[in-house]
């Protein structure tokens, strides 16, 4: 099993910068980063060995059961909010493993029918498996859910310990608001603080206990969506012109 780790990545501007991963732990250091290079992407967390193939489920119901086949394939991935960056996480992982079982958690099912041709196969939040999974990314943003740490404790149940489980945190735990630079070692937001915070440092620690990776991401975006596509429809903006926001680029 991967031992628990916790990954930050940080940009300071809106040029695609790679992502610097820094380790908490030494042991996840050696088994996931040795010798290789110092650009990283999401999926290089998560596990690579052969899969089976196995057709499309439907679509499934909150609380309910997924069957999923007697042979897990070490390549199948569960997606808990597949959403933008969620999707472009499955489609280099299908890309890299070909005859994968990818399957997608959501908030609702308005959106299944698209994950479905995207070859994933979906279900609501709190679903469980028959069978754990060994590789589970939970990129699912805490604003619509009112126990976030518990939804996260949740995806955990259904993975196997192989693998990876990594959770996509934020940069926004680290207490920097004076428009200096931010890295892996500038203090983190006290917990108590903001109950925003709060939320992330929970979820990470319930990452943590069970032997997961947490990835602190800062703001991605793309062309037309991000921070970036928010100031410039405000307009005249009346903020301090040198102001530095974290960014980084959803394909780099």
């Amino acid at each position: 099993m991967v031992s628990s780790a916790l990954i930050s990545s940080t940009s300071l501007s809106l040029r695609p910068k790679p992502l610097v991963p820094y380790l908490r732990s030494p042991h996840a250091s050696r088994l996931l980063w040795n010798n290789q290079p110092r650009r990283c992407r999401v999926f290089l967390a998560l596990s690579a060995q052969p899969s089976s193939t196995s057709p499309l489920e439907s679509t499934v119901g909150t609380g309910q059961e997924i069957t999923s086949v007697d042979v897990v394939g070490q390549n199948d991935l569960l997606i808990v909010g597949p959403g933008v960056l969620g999707r472009m996480v499955a489609e280099q992982w299908q890309q890299e493993h070909p005859g994968c079982r990818m399957y997608g958690q959501t908030m609702t099912a308005d959106h299944h029918d698209e994950l479905m041709k995207a070859g994933i196969n979906p279900s609501l939040r709190g679903s469980k498996f028959t069978h754990k999974l060994p590789n589970i990314i939970f990129c699912a943003p805490p604003s619509l859910t009112p126990d976030y740490p518990g939804d996260v404790r949740l995806a955990a149940s259904n993975w196997s310990g192989e693998g990876c489980f990594l959770f996509t945190s934020s940069t926004a735990l680290y207490d920097c608001s004076d428009n200096g630079i931010c890295n892996e070692n500038t203090p983190i937001v006290p917990l108590g603080r903001n109950p925003r915070t709060d939320i992330l440092l929970k979820a990470e620690d319930v990452v943590l206990e069970v032997g997961g990776c947490v990835l602190r991401l800062a703001g991605l975006y793309k062309s037309d969506r991000g921070a970036h596509a928010f100031w410039l429809n405000k307009g005249t903006v009346e903020n301090r012109p040198d102001h530095i926001i974290n960014l980084i680029h959803y394909e780099v």
